[in-house]
Protein backbone atom coordinates (compact mmCIF):
# COMPACT_ATOMS: atom_id res chain seq x y z
CA UNK A 1 0.00 0.00 0.00
CA UNK A 2 3.02 2.65 0.85
CA UNK A 3 7.18 1.60 1.59
CA UNK A 4 8.32 1.85 4.21
CA UNK A 5 11.84 2.46 4.26
CA UNK A 6 13.74 2.71 7.52
CA UNK A 7 16.91 1.18 5.71
CA UNK A 8 19.93 3.11 7.65
CA UNK A 9 17.95 3.88 10.65
CA UNK A 10 18.43 0.42 12.66
CA UNK A 11 20.34 -2.66 12.02
CA UNK A 12 19.81 -4.76 8.96
CA UNK A 13 18.63 -7.52 11.20
CA UNK A 14 16.48 -5.59 13.09
CA UNK A 15 15.17 -3.77 9.78
CA UNK A 16 14.05 -6.96 8.33
CA UNK A 17 12.33 -8.53 11.48
CA UNK A 18 10.63 -4.95 12.21
CA UNK A 19 8.63 -5.19 7.96
CA UNK A 20 8.40 -8.63 8.62
CA UNK A 21 6.01 -8.05 11.25
CA UNK A 22 4.25 -4.51 10.03
CA UNK A 23 3.17 -7.27 6.52
CA UNK A 24 1.61 -9.57 8.59
CA UNK A 25 -0.47 -6.74 10.27
CA UNK A 26 -0.76 -5.66 7.54
CA UNK A 27 -2.18 -8.52 5.44
CA UNK A 28 -5.16 -8.53 7.55
CA UNK A 29 -6.09 -5.54 5.76
CA UNK A 30 -5.13 -6.24 2.75
CA UNK A 31 -7.45 -9.98 2.87
CA UNK A 32 -10.39 -7.76 3.85
CA UNK A 33 -10.34 -5.61 0.96
CA UNK A 34 -9.39 -8.74 -1.21
CA UNK A 35 -11.75 -11.26 -0.14
CA UNK A 36 -14.75 -8.91 1.32
CA UNK A 37 -16.57 -11.13 3.07
CA UNK A 38 -16.75 -11.64 6.61
CA UNK A 39 -13.43 -13.30 8.51
CA UNK A 40 -13.76 -16.55 10.39
CA UNK A 41 -11.91 -15.38 13.67
CA UNK A 42 -12.90 -11.64 14.48
CA UNK A 43 -9.97 -9.27 14.67
CA UNK A 44 -8.63 -7.14 16.52
CA UNK A 45 -9.74 -3.82 17.71
CA UNK A 46 -5.98 -2.09 16.32
CA UNK A 47 -6.72 -3.53 12.96
CA UNK A 48 -9.39 -2.52 12.39
CA UNK A 49 -8.42 0.97 12.99
CA UNK A 50 -6.04 1.41 11.03
CA UNK A 51 -8.33 -0.54 8.26
CA UNK A 52 -10.94 2.82 8.86
CA UNK A 53 -7.95 5.09 8.99
CA UNK A 54 -6.58 3.98 5.65
CA UNK A 55 -9.85 4.48 3.71
CA UNK A 56 -10.99 7.90 5.53
CA UNK A 57 -7.90 9.29 4.65
CA UNK A 58 -8.88 8.87 1.39
CA UNK A 59 -11.86 11.32 1.55
CA UNK A 60 -10.96 14.68 -0.19
CA UNK A 61 -11.14 16.46 3.53
CA UNK A 62 -7.96 14.94 4.33
CA UNK A 63 -6.36 16.03 1.56
CA UNK A 64 -3.57 19.15 2.39
CA UNK A 65 -3.15 20.67 -1.16
CA UNK A 66 -7.33 20.95 -1.61
CA UNK A 67 -9.24 24.32 -2.20
CA UNK A 68 -12.53 23.62 0.31
CA UNK A 69 -15.08 26.32 -1.15
CA UNK A 70 -18.45 24.38 -0.98
CA UNK A 71 -21.09 24.14 1.69
CA UNK A 72 -20.71 20.49 2.80
CA UNK A 73 -16.61 19.88 3.08
CA UNK A 74 -16.73 17.51 6.03
CA UNK A 75 -15.96 20.38 8.19
CA UNK A 76 -15.19 20.09 11.89
CA UNK A 77 -14.45 21.98 14.88
CA UNK A 78 -13.44 19.32 17.74
CA UNK A 79 -11.64 16.01 17.19
CA UNK A 80 -14.33 14.40 19.30
CA UNK A 81 -16.28 15.24 16.25
CA UNK A 82 -14.17 13.63 13.96
CA UNK A 83 -13.94 10.88 16.10
CA UNK A 84 -17.34 9.85 16.60
CA UNK A 85 -17.74 9.05 12.99
CA UNK A 86 -14.39 7.42 12.86
CA UNK A 87 -12.62 9.90 10.43
CA UNK A 88 -15.32 9.87 7.37
CA UNK A 89 -16.61 13.44 7.57
CA UNK A 90 -18.02 13.43 4.43
CA UNK A 91 -21.06 10.88 5.09
CA UNK A 92 -21.95 8.15 2.45
CA UNK A 93 -24.24 8.74 -0.20
CA UNK A 94 -25.26 11.15 -2.55
CA UNK A 95 -28.16 12.97 -2.80
CA UNK A 96 -30.74 10.96 -4.16
CA UNK A 97 -29.29 7.65 -3.65
CA UNK A 98 -27.46 5.77 -0.50
CA UNK A 99 -25.28 3.11 -2.03
CA UNK A 100 -23.93 5.76 -5.02
CA UNK A 101 -20.46 7.04 -4.43
CA UNK A 102 -19.81 9.98 -3.45
CA UNK A 103 -16.88 12.08 -5.34
CA UNK A 104 -15.56 13.82 -1.88
CA UNK A 105 -15.31 10.87 -0.31
CA UNK A 106 -13.88 7.91 -1.99
CA UNK A 107 -12.86 6.60 0.80
CA UNK A 108 -16.03 6.42 2.89
CA UNK A 109 -18.12 5.26 -0.39
CA UNK A 110 -15.07 2.18 -0.32
CA UNK A 111 -15.70 1.30 3.46
CA UNK A 112 -19.79 1.60 2.36
CA UNK A 113 -19.80 -1.05 -0.06
CA UNK A 114 -17.01 -3.18 1.75
CA UNK A 115 -19.27 -3.29 4.52
CA UNK A 116 -22.16 -4.22 2.43
CA UNK A 117 -19.99 -7.22 0.99
CA UNK A 118 -19.59 -8.51 4.12
CA UNK A 119 -22.90 -7.97 5.23
CA UNK A 120 -23.54 -10.10 2.44
CA UNK A 121 -21.46 -13.15 3.52
CA UNK A 122 -22.32 -12.63 7.08
CA UNK A 123 -26.08 -13.58 5.83
CA UNK A 124 -25.11 -16.25 3.53
CA UNK A 125 -23.05 -18.20 5.92
CA UNK A 126 -25.74 -17.94 8.41
CA UNK A 127 -27.86 -19.55 5.54
CA UNK A 128 -29.70 -17.08 3.72
CA UNK A 129 -29.06 -16.98 -0.16
CA UNK A 130 -29.69 -13.26 -0.11
CA UNK A 131 -27.86 -9.45 -0.79
CA UNK A 132 -27.59 -7.36 2.16
CA UNK A 133 -27.09 -3.70 3.56
CA UNK A 134 -26.70 -1.60 6.34
CA UNK A 135 -28.89 1.47 6.83
CA UNK A 136 -28.15 4.36 8.66
CA UNK A 137 -31.94 4.30 10.40
CA UNK A 138 -32.93 1.95 12.45
CA UNK A 139 -36.10 -0.54 12.02
CA UNK A 140 -39.32 1.91 11.83
CA UNK A 141 -37.26 4.20 9.27
CA UNK A 142 -36.28 1.44 7.35
CA UNK A 143 -39.50 -0.15 6.76
CA UNK A 144 -40.42 3.34 5.71
CA UNK A 145 -37.42 3.25 2.83
CA UNK A 146 -38.92 -0.19 1.93
CA UNK A 147 -42.10 1.33 1.61
CA UNK A 148 -41.22 4.00 -0.62
CA UNK A 149 -39.31 1.45 -2.43
CA UNK A 150 -42.69 -0.92 -2.97
CA UNK A 151 -44.27 2.77 -3.83
CA UNK A 152 -42.20 3.30 -6.79
CA UNK A 153 -41.59 -0.37 -8.45
CA UNK A 154 -45.49 -1.63 -7.81
CA UNK A 155 -47.31 1.31 -7.12
CA UNK A 156 -48.24 0.36 -3.64
CA UNK A 157 -50.78 2.67 -1.62
CA UNK A 158 -52.42 0.17 1.45
CA UNK A 159 -50.04 -1.81 3.86
CA UNK A 160 -52.38 -4.76 5.01
CA UNK A 161 -50.55 -5.33 8.53
CA UNK A 162 -51.35 -7.80 10.75
CA UNK A 163 -51.58 -6.43 14.41
CA UNK A 164 -48.58 -6.31 16.12
CA UNK A 165 -48.41 -3.55 19.31
CA UNK A 166 -45.46 -2.11 18.09
CA UNK A 167 -45.24 1.79 17.83
CA UNK A 168 -42.17 2.18 15.37
CA UNK A 169 -43.78 0.19 12.35
CA UNK A 170 -46.93 1.56 12.38
CA UNK A 171 -45.62 4.69 12.44
CA UNK A 172 -43.52 3.71 9.68
CA UNK A 173 -46.06 2.89 7.21
CA UNK A 174 -47.81 6.15 7.88
CA UNK A 175 -44.13 7.79 7.30
CA UNK A 176 -44.11 6.44 3.91
CA UNK A 177 -47.66 7.47 3.28
CA UNK A 178 -49.40 4.27 2.96
CA UNK A 179 -53.11 3.85 4.04
CA UNK A 180 -52.78 0.83 6.75
CA UNK A 181 -55.41 -2.15 6.94
CA UNK A 182 -55.20 -3.72 10.08
CA UNK A 183 -55.74 -6.98 10.53
CA UNK A 184 -57.00 -8.42 13.86
CA UNK A 185 -55.42 -11.03 16.35
CA UNK A 186 -56.88 -13.92 17.81
CA UNK A 187 -56.93 -15.71 21.06
CA UNK A 188 -55.44 -19.47 20.62
CA UNK A 189 -55.03 -20.82 23.99
CA UNK A 190 -52.26 -18.75 25.41
CA UNK A 191 -51.10 -17.44 22.01
CA UNK A 192 -52.06 -14.42 20.45
CA UNK A 193 -51.81 -14.79 16.42
CA UNK A 194 -53.36 -13.32 13.38
CA UNK A 195 -55.28 -15.73 11.07
CA UNK A 196 -53.95 -15.94 7.32
CA UNK A 197 -57.29 -17.08 6.00
CA UNK A 198 -57.85 -13.30 6.96
CA UNK A 199 -54.97 -11.87 5.64
CA UNK A 200 -55.79 -13.43 2.32
CA UNK A 201 -59.52 -11.77 2.77
CA UNK A 202 -57.90 -8.36 3.63
CA UNK A 203 -55.79 -8.88 -0.12
CA UNK A 204 -58.67 -9.71 -1.86
CA UNK A 205 -61.08 -6.88 -0.74
CA UNK A 206 -58.40 -4.08 -1.22
CA UNK A 207 -57.94 -5.43 -4.55
CA UNK A 208 -61.72 -5.14 -5.66
CA UNK A 209 -61.64 -1.81 -4.66
CA UNK A 210 -58.50 -0.87 -6.80
CA UNK A 211 -56.21 -0.49 -4.32
CA UNK A 212 -52.22 -2.02 -5.04
CA UNK A 213 -51.58 -3.90 -0.86
CA UNK A 214 -48.63 -4.98 0.36
CA UNK A 215 -48.00 -7.10 3.51
CA UNK A 216 -45.86 -6.49 6.36
CA UNK A 217 -45.86 -8.92 8.23
CA UNK A 218 -43.86 -9.65 11.70
CA UNK A 219 -41.50 -12.17 12.81
CA UNK A 220 -39.74 -11.38 16.20
CA UNK A 221 -42.18 -10.48 18.55
CA UNK A 222 -42.53 -10.62 22.17
CA UNK A 223 -44.95 -13.24 24.13
CA UNK A 224 -47.93 -13.66 23.81
CA UNK A 225 -47.86 -12.62 20.13
CA UNK A 226 -46.42 -15.00 18.28
CA UNK A 227 -44.96 -14.90 14.63
CA UNK A 228 -46.95 -14.23 12.06
CA UNK A 229 -47.06 -17.53 9.42
CA UNK A 230 -45.00 -15.93 7.29
CA UNK A 231 -43.98 -18.76 4.84
CA UNK A 232 -48.42 -19.29 4.44
CA UNK A 233 -48.01 -15.20 3.91
CA UNK A 234 -45.18 -15.53 1.33
CA UNK A 235 -47.14 -18.55 -0.78
CA UNK A 236 -50.04 -16.08 -0.74
CA UNK A 237 -48.32 -12.82 -1.99
CA UNK A 238 -46.82 -15.31 -4.51
CA UNK A 239 -50.18 -15.88 -5.34
CA UNK A 240 -51.79 -13.03 -5.59
CA UNK A 241 -48.61 -10.83 -7.08
CA UNK A 242 -48.17 -9.20 -3.62
CA UNK A 243 -45.34 -7.66 -2.20
CA UNK A 244 -44.15 -8.71 1.24
CA UNK A 245 -41.71 -7.19 4.04
CA UNK A 246 -40.94 -9.03 7.03
CA UNK A 247 -40.28 -6.87 10.47
CA UNK A 248 -37.27 -9.21 11.82
CA UNK A 249 -36.38 -6.92 14.27
CA UNK A 250 -33.98 -9.85 15.81
CA UNK A 251 -34.19 -11.78 13.80
CA UNK A 252 -30.77 -12.76 12.78
CA UNK A 253 -29.70 -14.12 16.51
CA UNK A 254 -32.03 -17.80 16.17
CA UNK A 255 -31.86 -20.46 13.89
CA UNK A 256 -35.30 -20.56 14.21
CA UNK A 257 -36.55 -17.69 12.43
CA UNK A 258 -33.32 -18.33 10.36
CA UNK A 259 -35.25 -21.46 9.27
CA UNK A 260 -38.50 -19.41 9.12
CA UNK A 261 -36.87 -16.77 6.58
CA UNK A 262 -35.26 -19.70 4.56
CA UNK A 263 -38.75 -21.14 4.04
CA UNK A 264 -40.50 -17.80 3.33
CA UNK A 265 -38.09 -16.71 0.85
CA UNK A 266 -38.94 -19.75 -1.37
CA UNK A 267 -41.93 -17.64 -2.25
CA UNK A 268 -42.79 -14.14 -2.24
CA UNK A 269 -40.71 -12.16 0.34
CA UNK A 270 -39.16 -8.92 -1.26
CA UNK A 271 -37.19 -7.36 1.59
CA UNK A 272 -36.77 -8.71 5.51
CA UNK A 273 -35.42 -5.90 7.79
CA UNK A 274 -33.67 -6.21 10.95
CA UNK A 275 -31.89 -4.03 13.78
CA UNK A 276 -27.95 -3.62 13.82
CA UNK A 277 -28.33 -3.21 17.87
CA UNK A 278 -30.23 -6.21 18.24
CA UNK A 279 -28.62 -8.67 16.19
CA UNK A 280 -24.75 -7.41 15.69
CA UNK A 281 -24.59 -5.51 19.00
CA UNK A 282 -24.09 -1.89 17.53
CA UNK A 283 -25.32 1.47 19.68
CA UNK A 284 -28.71 1.82 18.40
CA UNK A 285 -29.63 3.82 14.93
CA UNK A 286 -28.54 1.24 12.03
CA UNK A 287 -30.84 -1.31 10.26
CA UNK A 288 -30.30 -4.29 7.82
CA UNK A 289 -32.09 -4.93 5.11
CA UNK A 290 -31.74 -8.28 2.80
CA UNK A 291 -33.31 -9.96 -0.26
CA UNK A 292 -33.18 -11.99 -3.05
CA UNK A 293 -33.92 -8.87 -5.62
CA UNK A 294 -30.67 -6.37 -5.61
CA UNK A 295 -32.63 -3.92 -7.77
CA UNK A 296 -35.21 -3.69 -4.88
CA UNK A 297 -32.39 -3.02 -2.65
CA UNK A 298 -31.39 -0.50 -4.81
CA UNK A 299 -34.70 1.25 -4.92
CA UNK A 300 -34.37 1.38 -1.26
CA UNK A 301 -31.29 3.18 -1.72
CA UNK A 302 -33.08 5.55 -4.03
CA UNK A 303 -35.52 6.01 -1.79
CA UNK A 304 -33.23 7.19 0.48
CA UNK A 305 -33.25 11.82 0.80
CA UNK A 306 -29.64 13.11 1.02
CA UNK A 307 -26.43 11.68 2.22
CA UNK A 308 -26.39 10.25 5.60
CA UNK A 309 -23.84 9.60 8.14
CA UNK A 310 -21.37 7.04 8.66
CA UNK A 311 -21.44 6.05 11.94
CA UNK A 312 -24.70 3.37 11.94
CA UNK A 313 -22.99 1.62 9.12
CA UNK A 314 -19.46 2.17 10.61
CA UNK A 315 -20.80 -0.12 13.65
CA UNK A 316 -21.96 -2.62 11.71
CA UNK A 317 -18.67 -3.05 10.13
CA UNK A 318 -16.62 -3.00 13.21
CA UNK A 319 -18.90 -5.44 14.55
CA UNK A 320 -18.77 -8.15 11.55
CA UNK A 321 -15.20 -7.47 11.73
CA UNK A 322 -14.58 -7.63 15.41
CA UNK A 323 -17.02 -11.10 15.92
CA UNK A 324 -16.08 -12.93 12.86
CA UNK A 325 -18.29 -15.82 12.06
CA UNK A 326 -16.51 -18.23 14.55
CA UNK A 327 -17.35 -15.40 17.47
CA UNK A 328 -21.06 -14.63 16.28
CA UNK A 329 -22.18 -18.34 16.01
CA UNK A 330 -20.56 -18.78 19.70
CA UNK A 331 -23.08 -15.59 20.50
CA UNK A 332 -25.90 -17.60 19.12
CA UNK A 333 -25.45 -20.61 21.15
CA UNK A 334 -25.00 -18.85 24.22
CA UNK A 335 -28.10 -17.09 23.52
CA UNK A 336 -29.87 -20.50 23.31
CA UNK A 337 -28.38 -21.53 26.50
CA UNK A 338 -29.76 -18.78 28.16
CA UNK A 339 -33.24 -19.10 26.89
CA UNK A 340 -33.30 -22.52 28.19
CA UNK A 341 -31.82 -21.25 31.25
CA UNK A 342 -34.89 -18.74 31.54
CA UNK A 343 -37.39 -21.05 30.70
CA UNK A 344 -36.32 -23.52 33.66
CA UNK A 345 -35.88 -20.95 36.12
CA UNK A 346 -39.33 -19.47 34.82
CA UNK A 347 -40.89 -22.82 35.64
CA UNK A 348 -39.45 -23.52 39.12
CA UNK A 349 -40.92 -20.06 39.82
CA UNK A 350 -44.35 -20.81 38.76
CA UNK A 351 -44.77 -23.51 41.07
CA UNK A 352 -43.77 -21.09 44.22
CA UNK A 353 -46.07 -18.32 43.42
CA UNK A 354 -49.16 -20.35 41.49
CA UNK A 355 -48.41 -18.54 38.08
CA UNK A 356 -47.63 -20.02 34.94
CA UNK A 357 -45.08 -20.04 32.20
CA UNK A 358 -47.25 -19.02 29.15
CA UNK A 359 -47.10 -21.72 25.95
CA UNK A 360 -45.52 -19.54 23.66
CA UNK A 361 -43.35 -20.58 20.83
CA UNK A 362 -40.97 -17.83 20.85
CA UNK A 363 -36.56 -18.65 21.09
CA UNK A 364 -35.73 -15.38 22.92
CA UNK A 365 -38.57 -14.79 24.87
CA UNK A 366 -40.49 -15.56 27.91
CA UNK A 367 -44.02 -15.06 30.08
CA UNK A 368 -44.94 -15.59 33.12
CA UNK A 369 -48.11 -15.00 35.00
CA UNK A 370 -48.67 -12.83 37.99
CA UNK A 371 -51.67 -12.32 40.15
CA UNK A 372 -50.89 -9.08 41.38
CA UNK A 373 -49.88 -5.56 39.02
CA UNK A 374 -47.64 -6.32 36.47
CA UNK A 375 -46.51 -2.79 35.78
CA UNK A 376 -46.23 -1.95 39.07
CA UNK A 377 -43.71 -5.41 39.29
CA UNK A 378 -41.97 -4.40 36.56
CA UNK A 379 -41.22 -0.74 38.15
CA UNK A 380 -39.87 -2.39 40.87
CA UNK A 381 -37.29 -4.32 39.21
CA UNK A 382 -36.35 -1.12 37.29
CA UNK A 383 -35.68 0.29 40.75
CA UNK A 384 -33.45 -2.68 41.55
CA UNK A 385 -31.44 -1.93 38.40
CA UNK A 386 -32.75 -4.28 36.33
CA UNK A 387 -33.94 -3.22 32.79
CA UNK A 388 -35.61 -5.32 29.97
CA UNK A 389 -38.75 -6.88 31.61
CA UNK A 390 -41.99 -5.56 30.22
CA UNK A 391 -45.03 -5.51 32.86
CA UNK A 392 -48.39 -6.06 31.53
CA UNK A 393 -51.85 -5.98 32.53
CA UNK A 394 -54.38 -8.11 30.67
CA UNK A 395 -56.83 -4.96 30.06
CA UNK A 396 -54.14 -3.52 28.11
CA UNK A 397 -55.02 -3.45 24.48
CA UNK A 398 -52.42 -2.61 22.76
CA UNK A 399 -49.32 -4.03 24.58
CA UNK A 400 -51.22 -7.54 24.51
CA UNK A 401 -52.22 -7.55 20.75
CA UNK A 402 -55.31 -8.70 21.21
CA UNK A 403 -57.78 -6.39 20.82
CA UNK A 404 -60.35 -7.84 23.27
CA UNK A 405 -58.86 -8.38 25.93
CA UNK A 406 -56.71 -10.73 27.44
CA UNK A 407 -56.76 -13.35 30.65
CA UNK A 408 -53.74 -12.94 32.52
CA UNK A 409 -51.28 -10.22 33.66
CA UNK A 410 -47.88 -11.57 32.89
CA UNK A 411 -44.52 -10.20 32.91
CA UNK A 412 -42.48 -10.65 30.19
CA UNK A 413 -38.63 -11.33 30.44
CA UNK A 414 -35.65 -11.45 26.94
CA UNK A 415 -33.14 -13.39 27.11
CA UNK A 416 -31.44 -12.47 24.10
CA UNK A 417 -28.00 -12.44 21.88
CA UNK A 418 -25.52 -10.59 24.78
CA UNK A 419 -27.40 -11.73 27.78
CA UNK A 420 -25.10 -13.70 29.92
CA UNK A 421 -26.23 -16.95 32.36
CA UNK A 422 -25.64 -14.61 35.81
CA UNK A 423 -27.87 -12.12 34.12
CA UNK A 424 -30.28 -14.37 33.37
CA UNK A 425 -30.37 -16.35 37.60
CA UNK A 426 -29.99 -12.80 38.64
CA UNK A 427 -33.14 -11.41 37.40
CA UNK A 428 -35.48 -14.36 38.02
CA UNK A 429 -33.89 -14.03 41.79
CA UNK A 430 -34.90 -10.76 41.91
CA UNK A 431 -38.49 -11.49 40.26
CA UNK A 432 -38.78 -14.26 42.97
CA UNK A 433 -38.28 -12.21 45.90
CA UNK A 434 -41.07 -9.26 44.28
CA UNK A 435 -43.62 -11.92 43.51
CA UNK A 436 -43.01 -13.81 47.11
CA UNK A 437 -42.83 -9.85 49.14
CA UNK A 438 -39.65 -10.97 50.21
Amino acid sequence: MFRMNIKGLIPRHMEERGLLVLRDNLKYIEDILDHRRIPEKGIDEDKIRLLLKFLSLMDTDKDPKAIRVGEREGRWVSRIQEELVSGFCHGIGRSGSLIDPQPKAPGASAMYSLTNSILTSFLRNLGLKVYGVGLPVATGLSLSLCLNALRRMYNSNVAIYPYAAHKSPIKGIYLAGFKMRLVETKLYGDSVQVDVGDIEDAILQEIDIGNNPCVVSTLTFFPPRESDHIEEIAKICEEYNIPHVINGAYALQSRYYIERLRRAFKYRVDAVVSSSDKNLLTPIGGGIVYSKNRDFLREISLSYPGRACATPVVNILVSLLTLGMRGYLKLMEEQRGCRDLLEKLLNDLAEKTGGKVLNINNPISLSITVHSDPVEIAGKLYNLRVTGPRGVRSTDKFATCYLHGYPYNYIVISASLGVKEEDIIAVVEKLENILLDR
